[in-house]
């Protein structure tokens, strides 16, 4: 039952005296939000123990919110309550004179273990405490400041105890609160009414566990670019270019030259078109790069699905608006799968295509190396704020430009795009594709990648043998930043062929679209 739907909890006098005092005002909710459950632990929620009050309902609430925390990148921060023997058999905690009863939660023993039925993971903090504040003699604010975060929604037990001096203690260190109700429990009914009352008027926004799911939905996926970011954009000797696909608004860097041959470049996976300018610029002499902000990425806009058919579909928008006349498509990664299906599908008269390094995974086969957690997390910790060398752990043979990119731009990739991607990865088989994928097509692939396999290239050859296949020795996947001199030199190989090459059909000519390969989410 709502608080304000409480009988005898407050009237009509209370509500004026509040009113006139000036509380109740809603909390400012911001867009980095983190998730504190206090107290969760079997000595709290199981009946059993002295300490303890059946919080079944309780504690399903907290783990639906759990749950959708995770889904959606949003910290989650645990707190217990445990004492040595020697606090618990001692007098040097106040609060223990005050409340014998807690002296039975012991360090180690089953009443301070978090209840089974959450889902506590490493990643996880967890705030080991000896008052009812989580706040109190712990490092949680300098931890949630760490994080950026500006918002905590807290639940937990009891109510009327250490939830309220958490979110008391929350607001008082410069957070805006919520309170989630259906998530909080108490021993009694009283108690609890009525500091939620108290919260809603002085502290936080007391909110039903909807609302709170909607927001964690609604800021998780908030793209961002720091003036930094976009100040890179002023060292790129390129033009920003604008097509839209259907309501998709496409940003594209183009190198030029106008009379060069155009080369449409599609970047990965996290690869807004900035982080491909070291590739671009070594270019202009021999073609025309145009480096696409694929869907979802950079400067170009959200949409509503991230399959292989919209990806083509936005290649074909980007040709069309631009005027690029018999061009050649360049993809790296999930940029090579969008352009192989933009390929097959006979709507583009293409020059050629090159195809570095696409995922060889799908459905009967092994998974893509990086799990979608991987690329989470990355997006996580560039949400939060990293810096070149954060990135450098990850990716240490990259140029430290390129280290420096990454760390400004990948918060600008969409959760969403960045998910839906990931499963098509595993979902949609690049075979499908590949073997009609016309000539001249061209596959580079790293020696040492863990995505195209010696016997993933060895498929690759069988299937389409027609096309023309280059290792870089030494390279991973990302063929380019692992080896730069020797991945741009067999990239210009490559091209230089596709330029020189006069007369003949070009590939795409004379081919009919179909879209019986492109239902699957990427």
């Amino acid at each position: 039952m709502p608080v304000d739907d409480q009988p005898g909890l407050h009237g009509a006098e209370t509500d004026t005296v509040y009113d006139r005092a000036g509380f109740g005002a809603a909390a400012r909710r911001g867009s980095r939000p983190a998730l504190i459950v206090v107290d969760l632990t079997r000595g709290f929620t199981e009946p059993e123990f002295p300490s303890g009050a059946d919080l079944t309902a309780e504690v399903t609430a907290a783990a639906a919110l759990v749950a959708e925390a995770r889904r959606h990148g949003v910290p989650v921060i645990h707190t217990a309550i445990a004492y040595t023997r020697a606090e618990a058999d001692g007098d040097s905690v106040a609060w223990l004179r005050k409340a014998p009863g807690m002296r039975a939660l012991l360090e180690g023993s089953d009443a301070v273990t978090l209840d089974p039925r959450l889902d506590q993971r490493d990643g996880d903090h967890l705030v080991v405490k000896k008052g009812a504040s989580a706040f109190h003699g712990t490092a949680l604010a300098a931890h949630l400041s760490g994080l950026a975060v500006d918002t905590v929604l807290v639940c937990g037990a009891t109510t009327s105890g250490c939830v309220r001096a958490t979110a008391v203690d929350a607001v008082q260190s410069g957070f805006a609160t919520l309170v989630v109700r259906e998530a909080c429990g108490d021993r009694a009914r009283g108690p609890h009414d009525a500091a939620l009352f108290d919260l809603q008027a002085k502290y936080a926004d007391v909110v039903a566990l909807d609302d709170a799911v909607a927001y964690l939905a609604e800021t998780s996926d908030r793209r961002t670019l720091t003036q930094p970011a976009l100040a890179d954009l002023g060292d790129v000797p390129a033009t920003s270019r604008w097509v839209t696909s259907g309501q998709v608004r496409l940003h594209v860097l183009d190198y030029g030259p106008a009379d060069g041959v155009p080369v449409l470049v599609l970047p990965g996976i996290t690869s807004p078109a900035v982080t491909m300018d070291f590739v671009a610029r070594r270019l202009t002499d021999l073609v025309r790069p145009l480096v696409l902000d694929v869907r979802g990425r950079g400067l170009s806009d959200d949409a509503h699905g991230y399959d292989l058919a919209g990806y083509a579909a936005d290649v074909e928008a980007v040709v069309a608006g631009l005027g690029l006349r018999d061009p050649i498509l360049l993809g790296h990664s999930m940029g090579a799968r969008i352009a192989a299906r933009a390929a097959v599908t006979g709507r583009l008269s293409l020059r050629g295509t090159v195809l570095v390094d696409p995922p060889l995974s799908g459905p009967g086969r092994g998974p893509y190396p990086t799990t979608l957690d991987a690329f989470l997390g990355q997006l996580d910790q560039a949400r939060r704020g990293t810096d070149a060398d954060e990135v450098a752990r990850s990716w240490p043979r990259w140029l430290r430009r390129e280290q420096e990119l990454r760390a400004r731009w990948l918060s600008s990739c969409s959760r969403a795009a960045i998910a839906a991607t990931h499963a098509g990865f595993e979902a949609e088989d690049f075979f499908d594709d590949w073997p009609k994928v016309p000539a001249p097509a061209f596959f580079l692939y790293g020696g040492a990648s863990p995505v195209v396999t010696a016997a993933g290239a060895a498929e690759a050859v069988e299937h389409n043998p027609s096309a023309e296949f280059a290792e870089v020795p030494d390279a991973g996947h990302m063929v380019f930043w692992d080896r730069p001199e020797e991945g741009l030199a067999a990239l210009r190989e490559v091209l230089g062929k596709l330029v020189s090459a006069s007369g003949g059909p070009r590939a795409g000519d004379g081919q009919r679209g179909d879209d019986e390969h492109g239902g699957e989410p990427e």
